[in-house]
């Protein structure tokens, strides 16, 4: 049963983040951040981007927080039941290194694992899981069609669902052959004895860095998008059977060239979709798939590429200023080995040495603003320079907390400046910390999370390479 308390942080963050006003301030760079400081009577709706479907554009689909009033659980489940900053958190750490894992040694069962386990108790033990992100979509799968809800992630490549009910209710479902060109594919070594499965059937398992699993029956069936009117016949996806992991299930647009839903839907989209991601958990955003015209800010910097992890999208980073203050950073730091911008994972995360000297500009800018610290939180931690002390603030008497402004350049000359809320990341409604984070091993890749992707739409060109930030698409 649901806590009080969880009731009570749901409403406070909604309140926070709604009341994140960016004003320009003068000198250096900067932006203020208002925080409300009263959480009583608060309303809890779905404030969506168009008041009514008719409205929205074609191959357009709306994006929902999967805890937010506007998803379709929220009648099912209690908002209550949101998570906890602190299992956010937890989540987002595990999520890291998992994609992290899949840049080291290992085993593969099939092409779409990040690790393989040998213990079994390892995964039965599990407790913490790995997930996907918070953002989720609607389509419709099967004959008729069953409504399904999933997280799209541009981390993973194969689209799996929960088969709970039975998949054979749907006349255009089937199973794919073990022997079949396509499930070789999915799966690099092995061979079809191995399942004893008198059927002969395409078993899957995909087993992630953290320890959570799915596995069930490679499939095929319709898939409709229902908000666009799209339909792929024969669409290929994992019918999970066994699950480990706290999602419904999920959209893969990774850049496998096979079973990706990207390559899968080519003919369609071409290779292109933008997101926008709900700003709070009660807003929605949107995930538009295919070309169309953009507006003449639109910024593009081509993907990097890394024959290695072809699934990722890779970017180059050039340089990082804080407050107008152009850092002093080794890029060989980005270089290796790379960095992926990612829509599931929250908190940006940084090469230490990266990380240490943004932090630690940031925190001193912030003390000469008159700015105190507070404890370390999580994973935002003490910078190395003692007197600057942690880079989390006590927000509780101060309801407008000057930022400094964050720049990212990336190749083709192509700089955005942060929003103050992809700056801060807010814990509660006394506490609020720099939003990134250092990585343990300088071996680990650069991520740019989705904290950080907030008020952008964000443009995948994966047929062109290019990514492309519109600065206000959300609006």
């Amino acid at each position: 049963m649901a806590t009080p308390n969880g009731f009570f942080h749901l409403m406070t963050l909604m309140l926070l983040y709604s009341s994140l006003l960016l004003i320009l301030f003068s000198y250096i760079p900067q932006k203020s951040v208002a925080l409300e400081s009263h959480f009583e009577n608060v309303a809890i709706e779905c404030k969506r981007l168009l008041s009514d479907s008719k409205e929205m554009p074609q191959s357009t689909i709306e994006v929902v927080h999967m805890y937010g009033p506007c998803s379709p659980a929220a009648e099912k489940t209690s908002l209550m039941n949101m998570p906890s900053t602190q299992l956010i958190l937890d989540r987002d750490q595990v999520r890291v290194e998992s994609l992290q894992a899949r840049l080291k040694p290992k085993t593969k069962k099939n092409k779409y694992n990040s690790v393989q386990f040998e213990n079994t108790k390892e995964v039965a033990n599990l407790i913490v899981q790995s997930s996907p992100g918070d953002y989720a979509i609607s389509i419709n799968l099967g004959t008729p069609g069953q409504e399904l809800s999933l997280i799209f992630d541009t981390g993973s490549d194969l689209t799996w669902t929960r088969c709970k009910s039975n998949p054979y209710a749907s006349t255009s479902f089937s199973n794919i052959s073990c022997n079949s060109p396509v499930c070789t594919q999915l799966l690099l070594d092995h061979t079809c004895d191995q399942f004893n499965d008198e059927e002969n059937l395409c078993f899957y398992e995909i087993q992630y860095g953290d320890g959570s699993y799915t596995k069930g029956l490679f499939s095929m069936d319709s898939l409709n998008i229902t908000q666009t009117g799209d339909v792929f016949p024969d669409f290929l996806f994992g019918c999970s059977t066994e699950t480990e992991s706290h999602v419904a299930g999920i959209l893969g647009l990774g850049r496998d060239p096979a079973i990706s839903f990207l390559a899968q839907t080519e003919q369609t989209y071409k290779g292109i979709f933008s997101y926008c991601l709900p700003s709070t958990p009660t807003s929605t955003g949107f995930l538009k798939l295919g070309p169309r015209s953009y507006p003449n800010d639109v910024k593009f910097t081509r993907f990097s590429t890394n024959s290695d992890y072809p699934s990722f999208y890779f970017i180059d980073v050039t340089s990082i200023k804080v407050g107008g203050v152009q850092l002093s950073i080794d890029l060989s730091d980005f270089n290796y080995p790379g960095t992926i911008i990612d829509s599931g994972t929250v908190i940006t995360r940084l090469s230490m040495n990266i990380y240490n000297t943004m932090r630690d500009e940031f925190q001193k800018q912030m003390n000469n603003s008159g700015y105190g610290n507070v404890q370390e939180y999580h994973l935002f931690d003490t910078p190395s320079v003692p007197k600057y002390k942690s880079t989390c603030y006590d927000t509780s008497n101060d309801s407008n907390i000057k930022v400094p402004i964050i720049s990212f350049t990336f190749n083709d000359n192509v700089t955005i400046d942060l929003d103050g809320s992809a700056t801060l990341y807010v814990i509660d409604s006394t506490l609020a910390c720099l939003a990134f984070a250092g990585n343990s091993d300088p071996g680990d890749l650069a991520i740019f999370g989705n904290t950080q992707q907030k008020k952008f739409e964000v443009v995948y060109d994966v047929d062109g390479g290019k990514l492309g930030f519109i600065h206000g698409g959300c609006n």
